[in-house]
């Protein structure tokens, strides 16, 4: 509708995950950083979080492009409230493989017998699961079984667990410590800063030919972070019904005046909602209110989670300098076992340090 009226290519603001419109801020390039660097690793789990509509299925989604000429094998699950019981078959079926009728001792079976497939084909086996919080910790158990799964000293499947902020909190109050050990890389997304905000509304406005029409007023953008705190998805939102506005009223120049029409709308809409569009958490009780309160226990898992992140970063710029000193000693010869690049690049832990 609207995009005809201004002279535009698509819709600059669609709720659905559009990978060509992903604005590089600070936080998903850092995000992304993690991701290849948990990537090129072949092994474990890689975690990423963050509020609603912060941005983490697109995120993926840009991952999977950047590996596009790499030979991957993806499995993707939706999870929705998945148990213990649940999440073998899920695997298989995500895998193409039958789990109809089949026992657990047995998917595990064929679970493991398509994997070494998969890696005698030089493959790498990737599996993502999306809104991970809904997993049950018997559920995470069960991918912490299959990340175990290994052939030749080569692990045979890794794990990204894509999720809602609470999933943190669901693996430390649960205690699963082996799970723990086994993420080697995690970042939590935080919703755009101002500056940020302005930048991504002009960002995806310029991706679709917009020039200067409709002319939008400098107290649109700081309007617009007051309502979506910094969110995407709920920038996204309100720009769309402010364009749509601006089209049915025939504006050429949004101002404060027709973002607070769209505003009072969308609120009117939504039953309630404080204009930041945040719902409130208000705690029932006192209890309620300490068990939302992070513990001393999660600070300190977190401050470890940092000091982790910062050692991984040290671990990537290693990793592109071994890759350099090996690109420079193949050019000049010839290296005929390709099992001494493997080893090279990636040391088993027994050759490490010799």
């Amino acid at each position: 509708m609207y995009q005809a009226f201004y002279k535009l290519r698509g819709k600059p603001f669609q709720l659905t995950p559009d990978p060509g419109m992903l604005f590089p801020s600070k936080g998903h390039k850092r995000a992304m950083a993690y991701l290849l660097y948990g990537f090129e690793q072949g092994e474990g789990f890689v975690v990423i979080t963050g509020a609603v509509g912060t941005g983490k299925t697109l995120l993926i989604q840009k991952l999977f492009e950047a590996l596009a000429h790499r030979n991957i094998a993806v499995a993707s699950i939706a999870s929705a409230n998945l148990d213990g019981d649940d999440i073998l078959p899920a695997v298989a079926s995500a895998l193409d493989l039958p789990y109809e009728g089949r026992s657990k001792e047995a998917l595990l079976q064929d679970v493991k017998r398509h994997l070494i497939s998969l890696h005698a084909r030089l493959t790498h086996a990737l599996l993502v699961v999306d809104e991970a919080q809904t997993l049950t910790p018997a559920a995470l158990e069960m991918l912490r079984i299959l990340s175990n799964f290994e052939f030749k000293g080569r692990a045979l499947l890794q794990i990204f667990l894509v999720g809602q902020t609470e999933l943190r909190r669901i693996i430390v109050s649960n205690h699963m410590e082996q799970l723990r050990q086994r993420i080697i890389a995690s970042h939590r997304l935080e919703p755009m800063s101002e500056e940020e905000s302005r930048a991504y509304i002009l960002h995806r406005l310029r991706a679709v030919g917009w020039n200067n029409d409709p002319e939008l007023a400098p107290e649109i953008f700081s309007g617009v972070y007051l309502a979506s705190r910094g969110i995407p998805r709920k920038i996204n939102l309100v720009m769309d019904r402010l364009l749509l506005h601006g089209y049915l009223e025939e504006l050429h120049d949004l101002d404060q005046a027709a973002l607070t029409v769209v505003l009072d709308e969308i609120h009117e809409e939504m039953g309630g909602v404080p204009p930041s569009l945040e719902a409130p958490a208000a705690p029932q009780d006192l209890d309620l209110a300490r068990a939302a309160a992070p513990s001393r226990r999660e600070s300190r898992l977190a401050a470890l989670d940092l000091e982790r992140n910062k050692f991984m970063l040290q671990l990537m710029r290693e990793e592109v300098r071994r890759r350099e000193a090996l690109l420079a000693a193949s050019s000049q010869a010839p290296v005929e076992d390709e099992a001494m690049i493997a080893d090279a690049r990636y040391p088993r832990s027994g050759q490490e340090g010799k």
